[in-house]
């Protein structure tokens, strides 16, 4: 089951019950009962758009869901409108279009990170609301058809192996075998993380490996070996002699993943300095978090299949635990890598059994048709080899097939 340590559940029926007589405060009351009325059918997975998943929402989808939608009318009935309804296909394009262009920004004056956030979220409001009234006769417009989704860069900290070393000794052991068990499996934090108990982690021919169960899974489960920290991290359970259905690490609510962030800023800025983490990155060591480890985990992955064809691509998306290869390209075009595919790279073992084979057989047939001629043409016994003539269609025979080993 996966722990809620953000208290996500609580979060979430809060709310439903502070808005269930009075609506939601600061807004209109139709779009807040439009809002309500949503928020509520995502919980249960109702009136959902074809192209979306079936089945109800996380309670941490639902409220991002709700306080996005919310932050999207009091932006706009700023701007006079009142009621969601009556918004026009034109006055949808410059709001949003006012959101990317920084025409709209925060209230801390900064423009949005991530404003494509915002156009999704409209856009799966509107196209329920559309769903919602179809329902009832009434055919509505889809005014967000042609609104832009932008594709943005993550903004994130970047941390090298050889970085996450330096830190370590300025944590407790707890905190290190987290450290390096986030950098190592690549693991969401901390909501995957922190529900992994003691009977996902076991060993298989000398490796240890993890158990991310659909369960507790973002998106899909999986399971991985542990590259650097399987010993460190067996050795602490024992030492902890934690039974098979406790977590295992015992970070167990929003706060204590707080404290754990607020150290690792501190021992970073400590051990790196306040600076910007790498010029693509962007983020500072100064706002570094646990998620960070699995961007840096990702890309020094990355890195190592470059140089080692062994490592698959697909393996890593897997670990990662990702449905497609759209991160995965992000940190490929990250670390600087172009479209070149070396032609020895596409010679699978199966091809070099095969052409070690044909090129046995060809020596074979030269060595006889050596032989051969030895003894027709009477060369003399201590003649070398490389001097006696072969036929020129076992020698050009010989020559392909050199050249594609």
């Amino acid at each position: 089951m996966k722990k809620d340590v953000s208290y996500q559940k609580g979060t979430y029926n809060n709310w439903k019950e502070r808005v269930k007589d009075f609506g939601i405060k600061g807004i209109s009351k139709i779009n807040s009962k439009l809002i309500i009325n949503y928020v509520t059918d995502m919980e249960t997975g109702q009136n959902v758009s074809k192209k979306s998943k079936k089945g109800g929402r996380s309670f941490g989808r639902l409220n991002v869901s709700k306080n996005k939608i919310i932050q999207i009318m009091k932006m706009l009935e700023k701007r006079g409108i009142k009621d969601i309804t009556k918004l026009s296909e034109k006055e949808a394009h410059l709001f949003f279009h006012d959101i990317y262009t920084g025409k709209i920004k925060r209230e801390d004056g900064k423009q949005y990170q991530y404003p494509s956030d915002f156009v999704r979220l409209f856009k799966a409001f509107w196209h329920w609301y559309m769903k919602v009234e179809r329902k009832k006769g009434n055919m509505i417009p889809d005014i967000c058809e042609d609104l832009e989704v932008r594709k943005e860069e993550t903004n994130f900290v970047y941390l090298t192996k050889e970085q996450l070393e330096k830190m370590l000794p300025y944590f407790t052991l707890d905190e290190q075998i987290l450290c390096m068990f986030l950098f190592d499996s690549l693991i969401r934090f901390p909501t995957e993380c922190l529900s992994l108990q003691v009977k996902d982690i076991y060993e298989k021919e000398g490796e240890v490996w993890v158990n991310v169960s659909d369960s507790i899974a973002k998106s899909i489960g999986r399971t991985f070996n542990l590259l650097y920290c399987g010993d460190e991290l067996t050795k602490y359970i024992k030492e902890k002699e934690l039974d098979p259905e406790d977590y295992i690490f015992p970070i167990s609510d929003h706060n204590a993943v707080y404290i754990f962030n607020k150290k690792l800023k501190q021992v970073a800025v400590k051990v790196l300095g306040n600076k910007i983490s790498h010029p693509r990155a962007k983020g500072k060591y100064s706002e570094i978090s646990g998620y960070d480890f699995r961007h840096s985990g990702t890309i020094h992955l990355r890195i190592l299949a470059q140089k080692n064809n062994s490592i698959s691509l697909d393996a890593i998306r897997q670990r990662m635990g990702d449905k497609t290869f759209d991160m995965l390209n992000y940190y490929t075009n990250f670390i600087g890598l172009d479209g070149e595919i070396r032609k020895e790279s596409l010679l699978i073992q199966e091809d070099k059994t095969r052409l070690e084979k044909e090129l046995d057989a060809l020596k074979k047939k030269t060595e006889w048709l050596t032989k051969k001629l030895v003894e027709e043409m009477g060369f003399p016994e201590d003649q070398e080899e490389d001097s006696i003539p072969v036929d020129k269609e076992t020698a050009k025979e010989v020559m392909e097939v050199m050249t594609k080993l």
